[in-house]
């Protein structure tokens, strides 16, 4: 199950790589995988890094002890946290927000409206995904995946790259693998303080992302030079 969620997340993403790859006309593209933009990428995620690691820091202090009963499946879950990290950013925050951010970057506020379009389809898409594979849903779920969403669209759109993104994602989610395989008894109480700390984490990702959105270079026809629309 592990290899086969695996290659279909890298079939996706290869698609998702060709689909880029055909419109590369637009500047910016062919830089979407490369090291070009990536610490500037990196910077634009520090208030979704500090999420993450919140979250970790939560899902690691409910271990009671570490159990590596499980360590084979460690690599294979761990593949497959990579390739959906790949998958996903390379469809929802490369293909989908270029495409909205193509049509609507004419002004700021348009850069602004792509990124809450693509993070709100990514939204709609990961609901019913999200109950196949859990069976719930829960309100701060939906808030939490909304808000990443507009952080990693908007530090794609300013930076122009996903490897940054990818590399993000990739080990946050390849952490929270190993405290689900390794760890015992992973319930962490959640305090009112640490609600505060996620409640102003989430809202500096908003605030950065429209600053970032808004300071973004739009994507250009080949041969013309990108200029910020006021």
């Amino acid at each position: 199950m592990l290899l086969a969620t695996s290659a279909t997340n890298i079939a996706i993403a290869v698609l998702a790589i060709f689909l880029l790859g055909a419109i590369n006309q637009i500047h910016g593209f062919k830089h979407a995988l490369r090291a070009k933009g990536f610490m500037k990428g990196c910077l634009a995620l520090m208030p979704v890094a500090a999420f993450f690691i919140l979250n970790l820091a939560l899902s690691a202090s409910g271990m009671s002890y570490i159990s590596a009963e499980n360590i084979g499946i460690f690599p294979l879950t761990a593949a497959m946290q990579a390739t959906s990290a790949l998958m996903q950013n390379v469809l929802f925050r490369g293909l989908l927000v270029t495409a909205l951010f193509i049509k609507l970057s004419a002004t700021k506020n348009e850069r602004v409206k792509s990124v809450l379009a693509a993070s709100a389809l990514y939204l709609v898409i990961y609901i019913p995904i999200n109950i196949l594979n859990t069976g719930s849903l829960e309100l701060m779920q939906l808030v939490n995946t909304f808000v990443m969403g507009i952080g990693f669209c908007a530090a794609y759109m300013y930076s122009k790259n996903l490897l940054s993104l990818v590399t993000t994602q990739g080990i946050w989610q390849i952490l929270v693998s190993a405290i689900d395989v390794f760890g015992v008894d992973g319930y962490a109480q959640f305090t009112p303080l640490a609600l505060a700390v996620l409640l102003a984490i989430l809202t500096s990702i908003v605030v950065f992302a429209v600053i970032l959105s808004r300071r973004a270079e739009p994507f250009c026809p080949a041969g013309t030079v990108p200029h910020l629309a006021q």
